[in-house]
């Protein structure tokens, strides 16, 4: 007698692997979201910190500019660009800080994430 080798195919492991996939796919979409937040929040913060570190060199005019160049090329809000510079002494310091919003979409709802970079820097 010859068996059957096929057996019979309920769908249950490709309905596992359906819904895996689905839920995987959701996860990368609205990670490269948060992804794509933080990313444009720490640039920020990393150009804060080279202005800093060259503040001996430089106006606050000079710093609010370049600083205001890398907000627009981020595509910041518009409220990043209330930035407060402040410079103390002695010993000489410079403090850069700023505070914005940003939106995250999420399926049910929306989360408002608020970010305030600051830098210290002593010189």
């Amino acid at each position: 007698m010859v068996g059957r080798t096929g057996g019979i195919r309920r769908g249950a492991s490709t309905l596992g692997c359906l819904v895996t996939l689905v839920l995987f796919m959701g996860a990368l979409y609205y990670g490269t979201e948060v992804g794509r937040i933080y990313y444009r929040y720490y640039s920020l913060v990393d150009v804060m910190k080279v202005q800093a570190r060259f503040a001996r060199n430089q106006t606050d005019q000079v710093i609010r500019r370049n600083i205001l160049s890398r907000i627009d090329d981020l595509g910041l809000p518009s409220e990043a660009r209330r930035l407060l510079i402040r410079r103390d002494g002695p010993p000489y310091q410079i403090v850069i800080r700023t505070q914005y919003r940003e939106l995250l979409q999420l399926p049910f709802r929306s989360v408002q994430l608020t970010f305030r970079p600051k830098v210290e820097s002593r010189f």
